[in-house]
């Protein structure tokens, strides 16, 4: 009887011992299967981040200025994000940005300049004669004053053609403060490096007309600029 109660006992921690290994054979089988799923979602959120952050890293440039054409041949805008139907449509502020906008193309725009042509040397010829005192020095008649007139007004026609889209304000604008009180003030408009519009007063610049202190300074280059576009849609 002890024998096998003996026995009995042995078989009993010899099923423990299988059932508590089986136990922990099945809980390593889990674990390892879990990790193996976790695998690829932490493998998928790290794809995840390192697209965001290339997202990140990667500048948008804004849109500015973009242009349809309509079948008749009309053109409508879309000025930083917003549509402009018509031209009547832009805002003061629009108009202004527009401008600046089509400023900063002219430089997309302008061949380079050419050199001015030097007038050929003229031949040699005869020396003129001293008049004598009691001789009077002939005065141009009309219709050679009058030629000389033209073409003294073709040659600055043609030059103010050659300049850039700034250089034909900055002209208009310096014809406006000649003789007026903001003559001695330095207001001048150029364009800068990359092609933008700066506005020097003085010893200060300004890339904005609004940007400038001084509301009858930004009211006499506003002249300027809209004497320019009334001109530049009649040529």
């Amino acid at each position: 009887m002890e024998f096998n109660w003996t026995t009995i006992g042995i078989l009993v921690v010899v099923w423990l011992v299988g059932y508590l290994l089986g136990l922990l054979e099945s809980a390593i089988k889990s674990d390892m299967k879990k990790g193996k799923e976790e695998e690829p979602e932490a493998s998928d959120d790290e794809g995840l981040e390192e697209e965001a952050h290339e997202a990140k890293e990667k500048v948008v440039e804004p849109e500015i200025l973009t242009i349809f054409e309509r079948i008749s041949g009309a053109l409508k805008l879309r000025l930083d994000g917003e549509i402009v139907e018509y031209s009547s449509d832009l805002t003061p502020e629009q108009r202004e940005r527009l401008l600046k906008v089509v400023i900063s193309l002219r430089p997309w725009l302008d061949g380079p300049k050419q050199p001015a042509q030097t007038a050929p040397i003229a031949a040699d010829v005869a020396a003129p004669t001293i008049p004598t005192s009691s001789a009077k020095t002939p005065t141009p008649s009309p219709p050679l004053v009058k030629i000389k007139e033209e073409i003294e007004a073709d040659i600055a026609k043609r030059s103010y053609s050659n300049l850039s889209m700034v250089e034909q304000i900055d002209r208009i604008l310096q014809k406006k403060l000649k003789d007026g009180p903001l003559d001695k003030r330095g207001i001048r408009m150029r364009s800068s490096l990359s092609g933008g519009l700066l506005i020097t007063v003085g010893l200060a610049e300004y890339e904005w007309i609004e940007d400038i202190p001084e509301q009858d300074i930004q009211d006499i280059i506003r002249e300027a600029t809209a004497e320019w576009e009334e001109k530049a849609t009649v040529s």
